[in-house]
C-alpha cells in the first residue's frame, strides 16, 4: 500500500485491549488519509495487524478491520474514486441525453463530492510551501 487509504465519511474505530482502560476510540474525519507506517504483523490467535498512520495517529489495526471498513465505504483509493469519478461523469451525461432532472441532481452532488476528495487528496500528497 503505497498510496494512502482515503477517508470518505467520518466514522470511529475502537482498539480493542485486553484491560477496558486500555481500550482507545479513534475518530477518522472525512478527508483524512491513512497510511502504512512498518511492516504488518502477525498474532497466533488474532490474525494480521497492519501498523498504520494518520494525520492524527499512530495505531495498528486487524487486516480483517481494515477490509470491513473498505467495503463498507468508510475508506478508499485514489485509483477508486477516480473510476468512480468517471462513472458517475457518464452517468451525468447519460442524465442530461434523457431528460432525467433528478438523476441529473443526483450524480451531480456525487461527483461534486468525489472531485472534493481528489482534491484533498492531491493537496496532502503535495503539500503547498509556506
Amino acid at each position: 500500500m503505497t498510496h494512502p487509504l482515503i477517508v470518505t465519511q467520518t466514522f470511529d474505530h475502537t482498539q480493542h485491549a485486553a484491560y477496558s482502560e486500555l481500550r482507545q476510540t479513534l475518530t477518522f474525519n472525512k478527508y483524512d488519509t491513512i497510511m502504512l507506517n512498518g511492516t504488518p504483523h502477525y498474532l497466533e490467535p488474532i490474525g494480521w495487524y497492519i501498523p498504520l498512520i494518520s494525520s492524527t495517529n499512530t495505531f495498528h489495526m486487524a487486516s480483517e478491520k481494515l477490509e470491513e471498513y473498505y467495503q463498507s465505504g468508510y475508506v478508499t483509493t485514489y485509483d477508486d474514486l477516480i473510476l468512480q469519478k468517471n462513472y458517475i461523469e457518464y452517468k451525468v451525461n447519460r442524465s442530461l441525453d434523457l431528460h432525467a432532472k433528478e438523476d441529473f441532481t443526483h450524480f451531480t452532488e456525487r461527483l461534486k463530492d468525489v472531485d472534493q476528495l481528489l482534491t484533498h487528496c492531491k493537496e496532502s500528497r503535495n503539500p503547498v510551501a509556506q
